[in-house]
C-alpha cells in the first residue's frame, strides 16, 4: 500500500512588496497564503473568481520575486453557492496561462480555506472546466496537513505507444 500524501503547509506571510511602496492589493482580494503540495501555489481568497482579471494577476504573481527563481501557481478562491463549496480559477506555470482544473492547487486551496476558518475539510472545489474536486484531509498538531485525498473524475484523455 502507498504511503499516504502529505500537504507541507506552511502559512508563510509573504510580502508581496519585496522592495518597493507598499500598495493596496486589487479590489476583492482578502488573503494570501503559500502552499507547498509537490509544487508551490499562491491562494487568494477573492470576492468573485469571475471578476480576477487571471492572465494579468497571474502572471504578476508567478513570477514575483517573493516566489523566485521558480514562481508559483496562482488559485484564485471564491465562495460556491453550497456550504463548504468554492470556485477555483488557476494560472498555471510553465503552461503560463489559465488551466481548466488543477489538483494540488485544489488541495491547497481547501487547506488554506481550512486554516483560515473560512471552510471546514472536507471541500468541495468547482474548477473551471465544471468539474468538481473534493478534497479531504486532516490538520495535524504541527499545523500541516496529513492524510490528504483528492477525489473527483478520471478520463484517459489520450493514448499512444511510444515505439
Amino acid at each position: 500500500m502507498p504511503a499516504p500524501m502529505t500537504a507541507d503547509w506552511r502559512p508563510y506571510q509573504i510580502a508581496l512588496n519585496c522592495n518597493s511602496p507598499p500598495r493596496q492589493p486589487p479590489a476583492g482580494e482578502r488573503r494570501l497564503a503559500l502552499a507547498l503540495v509537490g509544487v508551490p501555489h499562491l491562494i487568494l481568497s477573492v470576492d468573485d473568481v469571475d471578476q480576477v482579471d487571471l492572465v494579468a494577476r497571474g502572471r504578476e504573481l508567478r513570477a514575483h520575486p517573493a516566489v523566485s527563481p521558480e514562481g508559483a501557481n496562482v488559485n484564485f478562491v471564491s465562495p460556491a453557492t453550497g456550504a463548504g463549496e468554492w470556485r477555483m480559477r488557476t494560472y498555471e506555470r510553465g503552461v503560463e496561462a489559465e488551466t481548466l482544473a488543477c489538483g494540488t492547487g485544489s488541495v491547497a486551496a481547501a487547506c488554506a480555506l481550512d486554516l483560515w476558518g473560512l471552510s471546514r475539510l472536507p471541500t468541495l472545489i468547482h474548477t473551471r472546466s465544471a468539474r468538481r474536486l473534493e478534497v479531504r484531509a486532516t490538520r495535524r498538531p504541527s499545523g500541516d496537513y496529513g492524510d490528504v485525498w483528492l477525489i473527483g473524475e478520471a478520463r484517459i484523455v489520450f493514448r499512444g505507444v511510444l515505439s
